[in-house]
């Protein structure tokens, strides 16, 4: 019986990019690694740089993550068209929408006296029509202020569900071509940035769910000891390859897009298939998104100096990705408590049918 990627094994892949993106955020300025006093040892001030430098490639895990889940679930249904891709497409974005809001009250619930609104958003009007813009993660589009700079991401995760369906139905007129169309078009066409940054490795995302790649990778007739040679000595070489300047300046659209296929795998069938590792990965990522929507106000904003008080930069990383953690949990109890996740379903049903 041939093996099949699941949600459980994505789930993992998040975890592990979450993991990797608080190593960049941690400690990608050797400044800050320096004057916080972070004990690196037994590795070297550059291979910590450069293993930072690398955590940078979770946001293109994630985008192949989310073009590969949105084309799975429409590949699965029959004969589905475009109008109902985009129906569904609408109930996702203001199901993201919501949760993103539902963070955000929560961030300034408990932290409301530390922020100061008005030098951020301005007064009377403006101020409320900003910080409602910020409440919906529009701000990157409208170009407003944002009480946290990570939040940028969530302009590019609207775009992707939006955009992957018509990917998709690229990639089922015409085939794998659609990849040099996805390398091409940023070239020839001026787009949001991240976009042009992303959209070869969106492709390949729709193109793998498409073609079946990660049960391909899954059901491969290896040894399992020699896929893990195969999966280490691929991490080390992704890691050089991405920290070189030649890449990064000129071939990094390239670059992210066939990295985070490798890691997909990497993260997904070798690491998912240890027990203990497999299962913590799939939590964590579980809980992803309010990880990456929250850990910068805990690094940077707002608990800097307890975070780095921990001195070791593995405790560091811990340290962040268990505070992260349990505030995610809590915030994701209080939402089921308070009966969000059944108020959202019947909104957005509602909403669909009206289309």
């Amino acid at each position: 019986m041939e093996k099949e990627f699941t949600k459980e094994h994505s789930g993992a892949v998040k975890g592990f990019a979450i993991i990797l993106l608080l190593i960049y955020h941690l400690f990608e300025e050797k400044e800050t690694v320096i004057s916080m006093g972070v004990d690196y040892r037994p590795l070297s001030m550059d291979t910590l740089l450069m293993l930072s430098d690398f955590g940078n490639i979770c946001v293109a895990v994630f985008v192949f993550l989310s073009a590969y889940g949105i084309v799975k679930g429409l590949s699965a249904q029959q004969d589905v068209d475009m109008r109902e891709a985009y129906r569904q497409a609408t109930a996702r974005f203001f199901r993201l929408m919501a949760n993103f809001a539902a963070l955000y009250v929560s961030v300034n619930l408990m932290w409301w006296s530390r922020f100061d609104y008005a030098s951020l958003y301005g007064a009377g009007k403006q101020g409320i029509l900003c910080m409602l813009t910020d409440a919906l993660a529009l701000s990157d589009f409208f170009g407003t202020p944002t009480l946290n700079m990570t939040w940028w991401y969530m302009k590019l995760a609207y775009l992707l569900i939006f955009l992957a369906p018509l990917l998709f139905l690229t990639v089922k007129k015409i085939g794998y071509p659609a990849l040099l169309l996805a390398f091409f078009v940023p070239v020839a066409v001026p787009m949001e940035e991240g976009l042009t940054r992303y959209l070869f490795t969106a492709m390949l995302g729709v193109c793998a769910a498409y073609g079946g790649w990660m049960e391909r990778l899954m059901n491969l007739k290896l040894p399992m000891a020699l896929q893990w040679i195969i999966g280490l000595a691929g991490l080390a070489i992704s890691v050089i390859v991405r920290y070189n300047f030649m890449v990064a300046e000129y071939y990094i659209q390239i670059a992210d897009g066939l990295i985070a296929v490798f890691l997909v795998y990497f993260a997904g069938v070798l690491l998912y298939s240890v027990p203990v590792l497999g299962r913590v990965l799939g939590v964590i990522g579980r809980y992803s998104m309010n990880i990456y929507m929250v850990h910068t106000f805990f690094y940077m904003i707002l608990w800097q100096k307890y975070i780095y008080q921990f001195r070791y930069a593995v405790l560091i990383v811990l340290a962040l990705l268990m505070v992260s953690f349990v505030y995610s949990v809590v915030l994701e109890c209080l939402k089921k408590a308070l009966g969000f996740y059944g108020l959202l379903g019947k909104l957005t049903t509602a909403k669909g049918k009206r289309m």
